[in-house]
């Protein structure tokens, strides 16, 4: 019964992921052409099914806990568990928030090609990032997760870069309320998308406490 309840976890952990990956997908596709309707239906969509199997995931979690007091690598799976959907689930809270950002943004500025390029690079990164956290956990890979943590600098660093592109490009204009608005979401994009990242990397930190017994969030390297 204990090994059946593990599974029922595993499943909806697996279709949580997908969805959260299949949003990414979405945002890709926005980034690229903001004016198709149907893919901020599918987003809204995805956020429902995320939400949703956030809350099965947990109420699993608990039942698992009450029903069979799991003991020592299995408690800190289940606990891995519920870690893992919590940042899985904000992470599809930050990816409708740059969906919808997206939606009011003008792609077709001329100011924005730099900043484009630059949402593009990290958007691949956080991608890339989220998928192989998702893959440590799944496979208990601790040198995969440390891999995903070590890229979370990149991240940082574009974020920061976007804000040092706006200042080039604005700084000295006197802007139009169409601009401000502008700034504010490119701004509000970039922060949403480098938050991703420090999810991927939370997900990786509690593959290594799973695979290890270590917790290395805040940086507590010991």
């Amino acid at each position: 019964m204990k090994q059946k309840q593990l599974e029922i976890l595993l499943h909806d952990f697996e279709l949580l992921s997908k969805t959260a990956l299949l949003q990414l997908q979405i945002v890709t596709k926005v980034l690229t052409d903001n004016a198709n309707a149907a893919l901020y239906e599918d987003a809204e969509s995805n956020e429902i099914i995320i939400d949703r199997l956030e809350i099965k995931i947990r109420e699993e979690v608990v039942f698992t806990v009450f029903k069979f007091t799991p003991k020592a690598s299995d408690l800190r799976k289940i606990i891995t568990y519920q870690d893992i959907t919590t940042n899985l689930e904000r992470v599809g809270d930050m990816l409708l928030n740059v969906i919808y950002f997206l939606r009011e943004t003008d792609l077709s500025s001329s100011d924005f090609v730099p900043i484009k390029k630059l949402l593009q690079d990290m958007l691949q990164y956080v991608s890339e990032m989220l998928r192989k956290a998702i893959i440590s956990f799944s496979n208990e890979d601790s040198y995969t997760a440390y891999q995903v943590i070590e890229e979370d600098d990149k991240v940082d660093a574009l974020f920061h870069r976007s804000g040092i592109l706006l200042q080039d490009i604005y700084a000295s204009k006197e802007l139009t309320k169409k601009e401000i608005i502008q700034i504010i979401n490119v701004n509000s994009i970039a922060h949403n998308l480098e938050r991703v990242g420090d999810s991927a990397t939370n997900i990786a930190e509690s593959t290594v406490y799973l695979t290890e017994g270590k917790d290395i969030r805040h940086g507590n390297k010991e």
